[in-house]
């Protein structure tokens, strides 16, 4: 049987300090998190099961966060993803909302983080199994 993925959050940012808050931000919410440092490492997680939501970092060294999200859905076209960025300029907000994918500044507030995630996850789960 399959561990419960409805409450497991992945979380991508190349900044150390970020993961750390988020990851106990969120477990103090009751979340499972799951931390990754890049894209390539994020998306060497699947095939397999899947979380119920990816907080990923626009901003990345490598590939940036839109990339990931476009490799991310050839692998698991289902899984919701929320993209941050420090650094919101017109051109990432076109490109993510082209991508559907919601865009939160950093810093974020924890409320509204919440909500997306939540309803990132409502979304995965009432799209079924992938």
């Amino acid at each position: 049987m399959l561990p419960d993925r409805s409450n497991l959050i992945y979380v991508v940012d190349d900044d150390p300090a970020v993961l750390h808050s988020t990851r106990f931000l969120l477990e103090g919410e009751g979340h499972r998190v799951e931390t990754f440092s890049g894209g390539p490492e994020l998306l060497a997680a699947f095939p397999g099961p899947s979380p119920a939501c990816v907080l990923l970092d626009h901003v990345l060294e490598g590939m940036d966060g839109l990339e990931v999200v476009t490799r991310l859905r050839g692998l698991d076209a289902g899984v919701p993803v929320v993209l941050i960025t420090g650094h919101p300029d017109p051109g990432i907000r076109t490109r993510a909302h082209s991508a559907g994918v919601p865009l939160v500044e950093k810093p974020f507030a924890l409320e509204a983080l919440l909500s997306l995630l939540v309803a990132g996850a409502a979304g995965r789960a009432s799209a079924g199994p992938t």
